[in-house]
C-alpha cells in the first residue's frame, strides 16, 4: 500500500512576508502535510512589462496595475527563503521550491535543492526544460504539472527532460487544471487514467486547484503518488492565489481523507478479508429441512429449502441433493447433512 505524498503548496501566498511565510510552514506541518513548496522567481526576469494579468488575477487583485507590478510584491527573498527551508526542515519536512527563470535554477541549484517542479506554464519553455533535466542533483526528483497541455506536449516535454539526462524513474506528471479556482466540470480527474496509460513507466500525481478537498480525494481514490494543493492561512488576504488555496480546516481535513483513501484502495485483488470470513455463517445460507423428513426419504424441493445460516451444505449443491435418500431424520429447518458433501 503506497502513501500518497502530500505538498502544501505555499508558492506566494506568504506575500513576500517572511514571518507569515513561517507561520504557513508551522500550519502546514501541524495540518499532515509531508513537504511544503514555496516559489523562487525575479519578477522582471519571468514576466515582460507588457504581459496583461489572467481573468482570475483581475478578479482576485484588481486592473489597476499589471502582472509584473502585481508579482514583484510577491517576490521572497532568497536569504528568507534558506531561512524557511531550514525551519521546515528541522519540522521534519520536505521543503522545496520552484524555480520560474534560469538564475533561479541555479540559486536552487547552488543551495542543494534535489526536487524540482516544473511549473505548467514552462512545458513549453525549452531551454528552462533543458536546464532542468541536465541537472546532476543527486536523488533527483523533477516534477512536471501539466496544466494547460495535451498529451503531446507533455510527451515533447518529457522527451527533453530524458534527452538532457534525467531518468523516467525520476518524472512525476502531475494532472492539473490550470484555473484558479478550477470549477468542477473542468477538474477531468480521469486524465489521471489517461497519463497513467500514456506514460505507463513515469509516477503520475495531482497539482488541486479545485475549491475545497473533494478533487484530491477524488485522484487518491484512483491511485496518484503525489498530492499538491495551495494553501493560505486566510481566503480574504490580498493576492491573487489565495481564494482558490485550501485554508488549514480543509487541509486538515484533506489530509485526514487521504490517509483513510490509502487504507481503503488496499492491495488492487477481490480477496476475501478476515472479517469478511468471520461473516459467512451469518450471511451466507445452507441447504435445510423445510418440514420434518424421515430417515429414507426422498429430497425433494417441497421438503427442503435454504435458509440461513452458512455453515452447512452450499446452495450451489442444490442439484446434487435432490433426488438423495435422507441419511437420518431431519427436524424442520435442521441443516442437510449428506455424507461427502
Amino acid at each position: 500500500m503506497s502513501k500518497v505524498f502530500i505538498i502544501a503548496e505555499i508558492g506566494c501566498n506568504h506575500n513576500g512576508n517572511y514571518k507569515l511565510a513561517r507561520e504557513m510552514v508551522l500550519e502546514a506541518k501541524k495540518c499532515g502535510v509531508d513537504g511544503v513548496k514555496f516559489q523562487t522567481f525575479n519578477s522582471e526576469a519571468l514576466i515582460s512589462r507588457y504581459a496583461p494579468k489572467a481573468d482570475y488575477q483581475k478578479v482576485t487583485t484588481g486592473t489597476n496595475n499589471s502582472q509584473l507590478e502585481m508579482t514583484k510584491k510577491l517576490e521572497l527573498k532568497g536569504e528568507d527563503y534558506l531561512k524557511l527551508k531550514e525551519y521546515a526542515q528541522n519540522l521534519g519536512l520536505v521543503v522545496f521550491s520552484t524555480p520560474f527563470d534560469l538564475k533561479s535554477i541555479d540559486f536552487l541549484f547552488d543551495n542543494g535543492q534535489s526536487i524540482w517542479k516544473i511549473p505548467s506554464g514552462e512545458i513549453t519553455n525549452l531551454p528552462y526544460l533543458e536546464k532542468i533535466g541536465s541537472l546532476t542533483a543527486s536523488n533527483k526528483q523533477i516534477i512536471l504539472s501539466t496544466g494547460m497541455a495535451d498529451i503531446d506536449e507533455i510527451k515533447t516535454a518529457v522527451d527533453i527532460l530524458i534527452q538532457n539526462g534525467t531518468k523516467e524513474d525520476e518524472i512525476t506528471l502531475l494532472h492539473c487544471t490550470t484555473q484558479y479556482p478550477a470549477e468542477d466540470d473542468e477538474i477531468n480527474l480521469g486524465a489521471i487514467n489517461d497519463l497513467k496509460n500514456n506514460f505507463p513507466k513515469l509516477k503520475i500525481g495531482f497539482s488541486d486547484h479545485s475549491k475545497g478537498y473533494t478533487a484530491a480525494i477524488g485522484a487518491a481514490a484512483i491511485g496518484v503518488c503525489m498530492i499538491e494543493k495551495h494553501f493560505t492561512l486566510d481566503k480574504n488576504m490580498q493576492g491573487p492565489d489565495h481564494k482558490a488555496s485550501a485554508n488549514p480546516q480543509e487541509l486538515v481535513l484533506l489530509c485526514k481523507n487521504v490517509r483513510r483513501i490509502e487504507q481503503m484502495r488496499g492491495i488492487g485483488k477481490k480477496v476475501v478479508t478476515e472479517s469478511e470470513e468471520k461473516n459467512k455463517i451469518a450471511a451466507r445460507k445452507s441447504i435445510v429441512a423445510k418440514c420434518n423428513i424421515k430417515k429414507g426419504e426422498i429430497l425433494t424441493e417441497e421438503n427442503i429449502t435454504v435458509k440461513r445460516p452458512g455453515n452447512g451444505i452450499s446452495p450451489m449443491n442444490w442439484y446434487k441433493i435432490l433426488g438423495r435418500k435422507a441419511e437420518k431424520d431431519f427436524r424442520e429447518d435442521e441443516l442437510i447433512m449428506i455424507e461427502g458433501l
